[in-house]
């Protein structure tokens, strides 16, 4: 038997033992997809994973050394060579190390390192103030607002400096002239306050809104998306997306704000501070200097802890997720004890990296804390002699008291935002590498400088394969199918067929255009008039009109009731409108149809387009032989050329070419003769 080398993630079993007439249920994870590199196969931690399994044969049937297969039929040659499309290869593709990971170190001094995250930061934030049109307006006002709330705290300096003093002298007449200036400053400040807020906020969310309508455009650009998830080391994307995008606008426009505030708020009490005595001035630069500089010695760590955080805290969210999404699967194999070991693992290595956050945050805090306790009496200590010998008065200390905070306040920026910084810093590092991967295959497409399979379209409905060969997207490139040439005519219908793992649907991806690693020529007709069935179809979010016109929006699909209906009776899903309450009903439908009706479902999405080419992966496995023999007959009736992979022996009567493909990587060209197919329904 082949070993596949697997990484923590389950790995189900699959192939067709079923509950249910139609096919029902598959016990394998509800949503598994073919990976089909060679025996070396890495499941990546990420929102959507590419998820293997360990394929069992056609509807679970197998072969033994006497000659009679596991259902007590006796074998012959026909058979059996259908038979062997569902075993493993043996030493099809050599067994290779995985590629290699980049050093943990290195990459934890790239997190660290200033100039880096600068330049991510302006490559990430720059865009939106350039070609959003009212953008750099906004700003300015929001700027204009910030001055405005600048000027009430100068105001409310001087004001407060001499409602003291009057206190002091006892001087009542002054006393409340000073109390209605405050009242005064105060009704005029308030909206200043808010209204900076409000518009500090709204133009945080127009400029999340761009970057997230910008970063969703390359990500579906070019099938990136399906790059990601097959080929980067690029995790979780939906949080980078959903989360990291909006903490890093909202966060931007408050440090950049801040900044603005804290530089004008050093200029203005700077004035006011050394007028009133120089070297307490000197003074605070010298505190504010030397607790920067200690609390980046002390604190620079917890970038890369931070940077750690949000990855584990991604992976076990993922986790439960995946436990959610293949509940059924989970249930039927009695796995809750390996599932709540896996995602216990996943829970304690965020715990134990939160712990170690928590002493880098403990350490920090030892020394951010006697610097805050200290702020509070500096300034009496340096000031107190002159207000002692009567060469200032009280309001005058009290003043000093405020300037000396506002400037400290300024000065001290890193250390009282040290921990938010490096939070930040963080998710600036996980999106610009998304971002850098995203922009590297925008320009790759657009320069023509990747290294892929042509694709070209052509508006007959065939496909032409020339020098087709596909390597694996990894850094090895092992070499998984060599030198294809194979010319499918409109109408005809072809069947791949040869051992598991030896890159059958890894040639369907290529000829769909998602394969792109390997080189030659595929030319077929153009992607409106190609419809791909997965083994395990897509439903997407929405009702059931929806799932039956995808890809195409239903206001498009110029399609009336009746249709829908009608073709839902042709896949024998007649019901479910009435079942679900009609056509607009929403439900997880991944979830509340079975295997067997999501494959009909798709069927019925392929009746209602009708494409001039299909690509079918086993799209029929969990359908009984007479649901699959009204299905494919549509084919013949329609004239669409048809190009598939299957292990079912009944499949054969449905075609007219075979491309067997060997375990060496190479391919035969074989016609279906009557006799093959006859035999083969004899056995079945």
């Amino acid at each position: 038997m082949t070993s596949y080398n697997l990484s923590l993630t389950p790995c189900f079993l699959s192939g067709g033992v079923t509950v249910g007439g139609d096919g029902g249920r598959s016990l394998a994870g509800l949503r598994p997809a073919k990976v089909s590199t060679g025996r070396w196969v890495q499941v990546r931690k990420r929102s959507q994973p590419v998820r293997t399994f360990v394929r069992m044969g056609a509807e679970g049937n197998g072969t033994k050394s006497n000659g009679v297969n596991s259902n007590g039929v006796k074998s012959n040659g026909v058979f059996d060579d259908v038979l062997r499309m569902s075993q493993p290869a043996m030493g099809a593709i050599p067994s290779g190390p995985p590629p290699e990971k980049p050093d943990p170190e290195e990459l934890e001094k790239q997190r660290r390192d200033l100039g880096r995250i600068l330049t991510l930061f302006m490559k990430l934030a720059t865009p939106f103030w350039k070609e959003e049109k009212g953008a750099r307006w906004r700003l300015g006002g929001v700027v204009v607002l910030t001055l405005a709330q600048a000027g009430i705290s100068v105001a409310f300096s001087y004001i407060g400096r001499d409602f003291w003093t009057a206190l002091s002298m006892k001087n009542m007449d002054k006393f409340m002239y000073q109390a209605e200036l405050f009242f005064g400053a105060l009704v005029i400040g308030t909206p200043i306050v808010v209204l900076y807020t409000y518009s500090r906020d709204m133009l945080g969310l127009r400029w999340r809104e761009w970057l997230t309508k910008k970063t969703l455009g390359d990500y579906f650009d070019s099938i990136n998306y399906y790059d990601i998830e097959n080929n980067s080391d690029v995790d979780n994307p939906d949080q980078r997306i959903a989360e990291d995008l909006a903490a890093f606008t909202q966060t931007s426009l408050q440090f950049f704000l801040t900044l603005l505030i804290s530089f004008v708020d050093l200029l203005s009490f700077s004035t006011i501070l050394f007028s009133i005595y120089p070297p307490l001035f000197l003074v605070l630069v010298g505190y504010a200097s030397m607790g920067t500089f200690i609390t980046t010695v002390i604190g620079k760590q917890l970038i890369s802890i931070n940077f750690a955080q949000l990855q584990k805290e991604a992976d076990f969210r993922y986790s439960l997720v995946r436990v959610r999404e293949n509940a059924e699967s989970i249930a039927f194999y009695r796995g809750e004890d390996r599932e709540r070991s896996t995602i216990s693992k996943r829970f304690g290595g965020a715990v134990d990296n939160f712990a170690k956050l928590l002493k880098g945050q403990r350490n920090l805090e030892f020394f951010t804390n006697g610097y805050k306790y200290l702020i509070q009496v500096l300034p009496a200590l340096v000031i107190a002699p002159l207000y002692f010998k009567g060469t200032i008065e009280f309001g005058v200390v009290n003043q000093s008291f405020s300037a000396f905070n506002h400037i400290l306040n300024d000065l001290s920026l890193v250390i009282s935002r040290f921990e938010a910084l490096s939070k930040f810093s963080a998710g600036i590092d996980r999106l610009g590498e998304f971002a850098e991967f995203l922009e590297r295959k925008v320009e790759e497409e657009k320069n023509g400088t990747a290294e892929k399979i042509t694709l070209e379209t052509t508006p007959e409905a065939t496909i032409v394969l020339e020098g087709l060969t596909l390597s694996t997207p990894d850094a090895a490139k092992r070499v998984l199918l060599k030198d294809v040439n194979l010319k499918v005519e409109k109408g005809e219908r072809v069947l791949i067929v040869g051992p598991s793992g030896v890159g059958k649907s890894s040639l369907l991806r290529a000829v769909a255009g998602l394969w792109r690693s390997g080189s030659g020529k595929v030319i077929r007709t153009e992607d409106s008039e190609v419809l791909f069935l997965p083994q395990r179809p897509y439903c997407t979010l929405g009702s059931l009109r929806e799932q039956l016109t995808y890809p195409i929006r239903p206001e498009d699909a110029n399609v009336d009731d009746k249709e829908l209906q009608d073709v839902l009776n042709r896949v024998d899903l007649g019901s479910l409108p009435e079942k679900f309450g009609g056509l607009e009903a929403e439900r997880d439908w991944s979830d509340v149809l079975s295997l067997g009706e999501q494959q009909r479902l798709a069927f019925g999405r392929l009746l209602l387009r009708k494409p001039a080419l299909a690509i079918l992966d086993e799209s029929s496995s969990a359908l009984d032989l007479e649901a699959e023999g009204r299905l494919y007959d549509f084919f013949a009736e329609s004239g669409i050329t048809v190009m598939s992979v299957g292990h079912r022996p009944s499949l054969l009567r449905y075609h007219n070419k075979k491309l067997r493909v060997l375990p060496n990587g190479e391919t035969r060209i074989e016609e279906v003769k009557r006799a093959d197919v006859a035999v083969a329904a004899e056995a079945i």
